[in-house]
């Protein structure tokens, strides 16, 4: 029988499996072709993977190789410090072999040596026009950046009005965004007021900009929220799974803590409340996170 640690790692696989599928990686599980991706969650999310399934840790370094030009570092490096040093070593290991293959300049964490690695060269360029690669296509009309990836989340947002720390989520600068939000003012394309010194900004033509940029994604996941909580918790169950029911409780406790606004950013069902017997609480939160994992990873 899985454990629960085990059944969260087969979920975790099965997506990253389907998004670099999507991406143009020689895979057969492809269940995203609507959910728009983002490359700097993806990658971390299969680093942290890499022991489990080194074919897909290789897979995803053949795309890389080819085609690393698409990642931005900057926005890599902002996800890389809000989920803190545990990830160091496994990302550098990645970031090191890549740029020992290719032309990449990954920023390295920790001291590593790269790994015997041999690029299958079976992936294929990625289809930009697919709603799904909607950031990768902006980012080949607008550059890697803050630029392109300020216009995906305008254009794959309902509100109306963001200020630029409502941007911030997007992994740049409160100060990089709001200059480029005056520039999208600039264009015609957004317009700003001012209420109470908050400067508040609207896509005014996002009719015209969906008709230039094509077909856009019907889903829009929280990538970042997403693996800020999933990637803490999983170390979690990894450490007390076999501990006591009670230790359990108490640490799961504390990570939910650590983890409760980008949950509240998630927006999903809220972690089952405390249960007086610790085995019904830990079956609960089992249940609970399986059931993110299974829409998340669409099976």
């Amino acid at each position: 029988m899985q454990s629960l640690s085990e059944k969260i790692d087969q979920y975790l696989l099965d997506l990253a499996w389907s998004l670099w599928t999507e991406l143009g990686v020689a895979g057969v599980k492809r269940r995203h072709q609507t959910s728009l991706i983002f490359l700097e969650e993806l990658i971390l999310l299969t680093v942290i993977l890499s022991d489990k399934d080194p074919r897909l840790r290789d897979e995803a370094l053949d795309w890389c190789v080819r085609h690393h030009h698409f990642v931005s570092i900057s926005r890599l490096q902002t996800l890389i410090k809000s989920l803190g040093s545990s990830i160091h070593q496994p990302f550098s290991l990645f970031a090191v072999t890549l740029n020992a293959v290719s032309r990449s300049k990954w920023p390295v964490f920790v001291k590593a040596a790269p790994f015997k690695f041999t690029p299958s060269e079976k992936s294929r360029p990625p289809q930009c026009e697919l709603p799904s690669l909607l950031s990768l296509r902006l980012r080949a009309l607008f550059g890697v950046g803050a630029r392109s990836d300020l216009m995906t989340f305008f254009l794959t947002q309902r509100r109306g009005e963001f200020t630029a720390a409502d941007t911030a989520e997007i992994g740049y600068s409160k100060r990089s965004l709001a200059a480029l939000l005056e520039d999208f003012v600039r264009s015609g394309f957004f317009d700003s007021y001012t209420v109470q010194n908050k400067r508040y900004y609207r896509f005014i033509k996002r009719d015209l900009m969906t008709k230039t940029v094509g077909q856009l994604p019907k889903i829009t996941p929280p990538w970042r929220q997403f693996i800020e909580i999933l990637l803490p918790l999983r170390s979690c169950i990894q450490q007390v799974e076999k501990k006591s029911e009670v230790t359990k409780l108490v640490e799961i406790k504390k990570a939910l803590l650590k983890v409760e606004n980008q949950l509240h950013r998630l927006s999903v069902v809220a972690p089952p409340s405390l249960e007086s017997d610790p085995s019904v609480y830990w079956n609960s939160f089992a249940d609970w996170i399986l059931k993110i994992l299974k829409d998340f990873a669409g099976t």
